[in-house]
């Protein structure tokens, strides 16, 4: 389950892995596909997922808010820093104690900053810091504080193909881990880019400048540090965690400019919601469920 959270985080900063290469940019001048967005909302609906094992079901909805400003730029140097803010509402029903059926209001706040620095036409590095609370804000501690930082290089081993490795770190809800990252992107053409960035798979197509069409695969979810909904539990907090792999197809629309609008259609598979530090154990896993989800998109 942890593992699990940890890739759903990850998620998070590989969709910028071709950002940093500037030279990369230069080649691609012509190329249908937009540049990564520097700005975003959406809101996100999950339909009732049943429990698999037990009675209960879990029905959720999610919205979210992101926006990076460039801080300082020359030749080589880029250093960005933004805000992006996560609610998730998790509404229980008739599941088993201590979850019940209860509703929980869960937040997420970022602060991230990315640098990337262009070593010469082919190598590139880009480190990423994000400081920030996963909590119900009911009372906020240590535990609530995270902290995920990803360090890429990459190299454009082609004119199409763009390779990237380095490692993920995550100080999150009170644990610390370090994984491997790297990843490929290729672009066969100017209409086409494939991107295996694990655990990310990205498949995108631009039948005209205005359009963008997209299936991927991805892990999703997240853990929060929350009051123990068990009985007598008083202050104490435990970590609820909720993990699922989402496959979806994505379209994008130009709106003006560089505001763009999405709607996304998927499956949410493999889903697992857990209390971790509860007096009362609870491990379930859940049916698959659709997932929608809608929003704005700014790319320059």
């Amino acid at each position: 389950m942890r593992r699990a959270s940890t890739f759903a985080a990850l998620v998070a900063f590989l969709p910028a892995l071709s950002l940093p290469v500037s030279a990369e940019e230069e080649r691609t001048e012509e190329s249908f596909i937009p540049n990564y967005a520097v700005a975003s909302s959406y809101f996100t609906w999950n339909n009732d997922s049943d429990l698999s094992d037990t009675s209960g079901s879990l029905s959720q909805w999610e919205a979210g808010i992101e926006g990076n400003v460039p801080l300082w730029k020359n030749d080589q140097f880029r250093i960005t820093g933004g805000v992006r803010y996560r609610y998730n509402q998790l509404d229980f029903s008739g599941a088993p104690a201590p979850i019940g059926s209860s509703t929980f209001d869960l937040h997420r706040v970022d602060v991230p900053f990315n640098v990337w620095v262009d070593l010469n036409d082919r190598w590139n590095a880009w480190v990423s810091l994000r400081p920030g609370f996963n909590s119900d804000f009911n009372s906020v501690g240590s535990d609530d504080f995270i902290l995920t930082t990803l360090a890429l290089v990459s190299w454009a081993y082609s004119e199409r193909l763009t390779i990237a490795f380095g490692a993920y770190y995550s100080r999150d809800l009170g644990e610390e881990r370090v994984l491997p990252a790297a990843g490929f992107i290729w672009k066969p053409d100017a209409r086409w880019s494939i991107g295996l960035t694990v655990p990310r798979v990205q498949i995108t197509h631009a039948p005209t400048r205005d359009w963008l069409l997209t299936l991927q695969a991805m892990p999703s979810g997240g853990g929060w540090n929350i009051d123990d909904p068990s009985p007598g539990a008083g202050d104490r907090d435990v970590d609820l965690n909720y993990t699922a792999i989402e496959a979806a197809a994505v379209i994008e629309r130009r709106i003006n400019g560089p505001w763009w609008a999405y709607l996304s259609t998927g499956v949410q598979f493999a889903q697992e919601v857990e209390l971790d530090g509860s007096a009362v154990k609870f491990d379930e896993d859940l049916d698959e469920t659709l997932s929608i989800e809608a929003g704005i998109k700014v790319r320059f």
